[in-house]
């Protein structure tokens, strides 16, 4: 089994890595092959798509730690197993992946995956799972809400979307602009008694000044 840094430094080179925005990893051929076969071209890398700015990759095997730090414009990334009893641990660093809006695993046993900065994705992901859970509890228990219960619930989940966007804006600014966003939107919410479409308005200006 090659080691997954050394699997990636042959069919990627460092400067191209750059131009990437799309990963496709595949942990066995298009025959199904899980494990190398001589004979096989799929396992030969005879069908591998390595063009930027998308490259897909079958017959990926390899183990250990797949760094991906070069990848710093990556924005879509998928890598698919074969079985949580048939793949070999691997560690993936993603933590330079910085505009990384996709990222999809597959029957991988990981047994660590740093993400740095990219944990946001991770924060969005459980944070609109849980929303989506009490909206299905809502619907799944009709009979037992009313339109004010809904309509409250609704309300609560758009406040919650509001202020993860305020965090995560808040992540990225010095210490002096956090201040002055946090005493913007203290003064707004006294102003304004907590009218959320204009505080989302005002939302969307400050990322525009902050881009």
């Amino acid at each position: 089994m090659e080691n997954a840094n050394e699997w990636l430094n042959e069919r990627i080179p460092k400067l191209q890595r750059v131009q990437a925005t799309h990963l496709f990893i595949y942990r066995q051929c298009q025959n199904g092959h899980s494990i190398y076969q001589n004979d096989c071209n799929y396992c030969n890398d005879k069908m591998n798509f390595k063009y930027p700015p998308q490259y897909q990759f079958y017959s990926a095997f390899f183990e250990g730690e797949l760094d991906l730090k070069d990848f710093v414009n990556l924005q879509h990334l998928d890598v698919y197993g074969t079985g949580p009893d048939q793949d070999q641990i691997i560690n993936l660093k993603i933590d330079k992946c910085n505009k990384l809006t996709h990222l999809q695993f597959n029957f991988l046993p990981f047994s660590k995956i740093t993400v740095g900065e990219n944990k946001q994705l991770i924060a969005n992901h459980n944070m609109l799972k849980n929303q989506v859970e009490k909206l299905t509890s809502i619907f799944r228990n009709i009979k037992d809400f009313s339109l004010v219960d809904i309509k409250e619930a609704t309300k609560k989940m758009q406040e919650e979307n509001l202020e993860h966007q305020v965090a995560v804006i808040k992540s990225k600014l010095t210490e002096d602009c956090q201040l002055l966003l946090e005493t913007l939107l203290e003064a707004q919410q006294e102003v304004l008694q907590d009218d959320n479409i204009f505080a989302r308005n005002q939302l969307e200006k400050f990322k525009e000044i902050i881009q």
